[in-house]
């Protein structure tokens, strides 16, 4: 039993309900309208019909291919299956098989061709057998006819994403397929009855239901429903008419794979303008109209997206296709938007890295990102354009499983939709002011945290502004356990740690990998870490502060804020629980009681008060990447280093920089190699390679001799399928409280050694090259763990190092680095390419393009105005 299951052990009671309400959705949506595209989806379902009878060749199958469509398209699709196969590989789990799934030929080569139509699909030996070729080019085929589908709208999008969902590439598994169809046909004859005896209403109160899947535990019975039909039910708003994606909103089952669509507007908005009307009086009511952007209650510009912050939260399942369109309004920007924690596999090029994976987004152009939600777990997206993120360009992106099959599923007994904490730093100007700097500022810090969109704002004297912002609030009932998940969306320099008054936090994942439950007090995380924890509601009643604090450089200056966890009545709602007083705020110098920390970047890694994440046990195992000799073998070593003026600033150079303060310029590198954007994506325009526009450590341009900084495309080049180790070391030369937290796009990797030198010295990669005896690392504080977790985002501390594999199963151009928005500005990154261009998946036809326009001197030479108007 895990340590967090010896509190209660719990299951959720209201599966058979939720999925009785999706059910009687599914039956009345069939009655939207469906005159625009009738045709061709009609089409598409007599072929998947044909289709199955042509791959199936029992009587059952055969005589399931000749139903008719008739106008309740929606159940025939649901009933129209396509047979798949399912690799798997016997040394590693559930999760890693649903991820890219190492020591197989590259069986994404036939998902992507599946999913591009581009080239020709790669079948193995071993599927030869299994008649999986002529499934691919069927499959293949029907792709082509859903890309002839009409735009989706709100009257087709339900029965759209089902029937996309059909033909998803990673859809599988049968024996999970087999267990829903059998559960969906229990309540199937039940939920058409209660559908069409309560009339079309309730199909829309269904489509509600399944939707926020009963997220409140007060709301459990018919009976208490009619009660307390006029309070509060605390569910997540469904919103189709803007976001049709909130559909996917939902209680999630093995085999129902959805399309969800979503629109983004990105704009140059208002924090505490007009649209909250008198907010700043005092007038709480009006801090939740439309369209009201809270923040910090300090009026500034931002660049939201729909006018919210954070923007809106995408909570999907597992094998969902994701469409987001993202339309740029902010007048004069270019936008790009990455899914961090999605791997992108067979559509690498919605990464939403500019110049690496794509073109930038244009002022008033939309660009349409679609992807598979293959990595269950909690995520978020956010803006890889400049500064736009700290601007407030982020939002939750959470890929939810069937709750039967989760690892850790007996340590909680609710996993509810609003129960996310996403943190935030927040600048009262633009962060572009602080790029390249003012000589006259004192640093780069930020003026307030944020939680989900709301925070405090502290003077420089520790004393709070008197601004009017209702701390965000979270529901639980005694007795009950709860998960939460931390996303931590930071842009600048300082690692904030979490702590709840009076209750404690068991940790069961990190970057949405499973963990062997831990309990902490007090949880760390940086930019770009997520961790779900659970919460075990064991008082009575009360409200208890979740407290966001500062710390490194975020500790020079004030900077905190609440949240509250609110418990409510067993029996029934209480009316009056948002006008209950709130408690007493704790002063920015009064402390919770600290007790177990986790990943704490100023205590050492095994110290009796303090566990660091490469401690930590996966509830997975992959013994080969762990112990195998790698293929490739990096020391990277990363700095902020400061630059001479006239190395800076000379005629005919401008090189990036940071002005920190007063005559402080810095530049951020890797192996002194300060990273450069090429003005072209290589992943969608491999035509415009030439590789002496890139270099290595041993391999620099001619332009950078004599100089220690050299600007340029930094790449490294890994074979497909190969394993690879990074030793990451912090050489930074001012000593200061920065702890650098690195991401890899497009793969997942194990920590196996995490830490630093206990006498406060900068480990060099030189000292580690000397430490390194074969394939051991004699690094102090070396976790001995045989099973290492896995994660996307590791945070390093100050002057220390990280130790990191993965399998490069993932081919394409993948971005590496500090996840700080400034220090990628300044040069803090790497591209790695995984694979030639050959084995990578092509982008789409019409793809968009870009690159400079430099057209010979010689031939405008003979230009001349008067051949046009003369």
């Amino acid at each position: 039993m895990s340590k967090c299951a010896d509190l209660t052990i719990r299951s959720f009671r209201k599966i058979n309900r939720c999925r009785l309400v999706e059910t009687m959705y599914r039956h009345n949506r069939s009655n939207y309208s469906w005159i625009a595209g009738m045709g061709i989806i009609a089409m598409a379902l007599l072929w998947l019909t044909a289709l199955n009878a042509a791959i199936d060749a029992t009587a059952t199958a055969a005589a399931a291919a000749k139903v008719a469509i008739t106008t309740n398209i929606s159940k025939t699709i649901t009933n129209t299956t396509i047979p798949t196969t399912t690799i798997t590989n016997p040394q590693i789990s559930y999760r890693a098989n649903r991820k890219i799934i190492p020591n197989t030929h590259r069986p994404w080569q036939q998902m992507a061709t599946v999913s591009t139509l581009t080239h020709r699909a790669y079948v193995p030996a071993a599927l030869a057998a299994a008649n999986i070729s002529a499934m691919t080019t069927a499959l293949a085929t029907a792709s082509n006819l859903i890309s002839m589908l009409p735009p989706l709208s709100q009257s087709n999008a339900a029965n759209y994403f089902t029937l996309v969902g059909k033909l998803n590439p990673f859809y599988g598994e049968r024996k999970r397929t087999a267990a829903a169809t059998k559960a969906r046909a229990t309540t199937t004859a039940t939920a058409t009855g209660t559908a069409t005896k309560n009339g079309t209403a309730a199909g829309g109160n269904a489509a509600v239901a399944a939707t926020t899947f009963d997220s409140n535990p007060n709301t459990r019975t018919t009976n208490r429903r009619k009660k307390n039909k006029n309070k509060r039910t605390f569910t997540t708003p469904l919103n189709v008419s803007q976001h049709p994606g909130e559909l996917c909103n939902r209680r999630c089952t093995a085999g129902d794979s959805r399309i969800c669509h979503f629109k983004f507007t990105l704009e140059h908005y208002q924090v505490m303008g007009v649209a909250c009307g008198r907010c700043s009086l005092g007038i709480i009511a009006d801090c939740f109209a439309p369209q009201c952007i809270l923040a910090d209650g300090y009026e500034k510009g931002v660049m939201s997206i729909n006018r919210q912050l954070p923007g809106p939260a995408i909570q999907v399942c597992r094998d969902d296709l994701i469409i987001v369109d993202v339309f740029n309004q902010a007048l004069g920007t270019s936008a790009a938007i990455h899914w961090h924690g999605q791997h992108m596999v067979a559509t690498p090029w919605s990464d939403g890295v500019p110049f690496v994976t794509q073109c930038p987004i244009h002022y008033a152009n939309t660009f349409r990102y679609h992807f598979w939600a293959t990595e269950v777990g909690t995520h978020f997206y956010h803006s890889h354009s400049g500064h736009h993120k700290v601007n407030g360009q982020y939002g939750a992106l959470i890929v939810r499983d069937d709750p039967s099959i989760l690892p850790n599923k007996a340590t909680y007994d609710f996993d509810l939709p609003e129960h996310y904490i996403l943190i935030s730093d927040w600048m009262h100007t633009y962060g572009e002011q602080y790029f390249p700097g003012e000589p006259s500022s004192a640093g780069i810090f930020p003026d307030s945290v944020l939680i989900n969109g709301r925070g405090i704002y502290y003077r420089k004297d520790g004393m709070r502004a008197s601004t009017v912002v209702p701390p965000v609030s979270f529901y639980v009932t005694p007795g009950k356990r709860y998960r939460f998940r931390l996303i931590n969306s930071i842009s600048h320099s300082c690692p904030f740690q979490l702590q709840i008054e009076r209750h404690n936090m068991c940790v069961i994942a990190s970057d949405s990998y499973d963990l062997q439950p831990n309990y902490f007090d007090t949880l760390i995380s940086n930019a770009g870490e997520r961790y779900d924890f659970v919460v075990f509601a064991n008082n009575t009643a009360g409200d208890y502060w979740i407290r966001v604090r500062g710390m490194g450089v975020c500790a020079i200056l004030p900077t905190e804020s609440f949240a509250l966890l609110r418990y409510i009545s067993n029996e029934v709602i209480d009316e009056s629980i948002e006008e209950r007083p709130l408690p007493p705020m704790p002063a920015y110098n009064e402390t919770f009681i600290s007790g177990m920390f986790f990943d704490h970047p100023n205590i050492s890694c095994g110290a009796v008060d303090n566990r660091c994440i490469s401690e930590l046990e996966a509830l997975e195992q992959d013994e080969l990447l762990r112990t195998a000799m790698p293929d490739h073998q990096f020391f990277l070593a990363f700095h902020n280093f400061p630059v001479p003026n006239n190395e800076i600033f000379k005629n005919g150079t401008y090189y990036h920089f940071a002005n920190l303060q007063s005559n402080l310029t810095i530049v951020g590198a890797i192996n002194n190699l300060s990273f450069v954007f090429p003005n072209y994506p290589p992943l969608t325009q491999p035509e415009a390679m030439n590789d002496t526009q890139f270099c290595t450590e041993l391999e620099r341009p001619a332009a950078c001799q004599g100089n220690r900084l050299c600007p340029c495309v930094h790449r490294l080049h890994i074979r497909l399928g190969s394993i690879v180790e990074l030793i990451l070391v912090d050489e930074t030369e001012l000593v200061g409280r920065l702890h650098h937290p690195f991401h890899l796009h497009g793969h997942r990797f194990i920590v196996t050694a995490l830490g630093r030198d206990s006498t406060g010295l900068p480990k060099s990669v030189l000292a580690a090259k000397q430490l390194n005896d074969g394939n051991s690392y004699f690094f102090p504080h070396q976790s001995n763990n045989t099973s290492p977790p896995f994660k996307d985002t590791v945070s390093i501390p100050s002057r220390g190092y990280a130790v990191v594999r993965f399998r490069a199963e993932n081919p394409g151009f993948w971005l590496m680095h500090c996840h700080y928005e400034w220090h990628l500005a300044i040069g803090m990154g790497l591209i790695l390419q995984v694979g030639n261009t050959s084995e990578m998946v092509k982008s789409p036809q019409g793809f968009p393009t870009c690159g400079n326009y430099l057209p010979e001197l010689s031939e405008l030479e003979g230009f001349r105005i008067k051949k046009y108007f003369m």
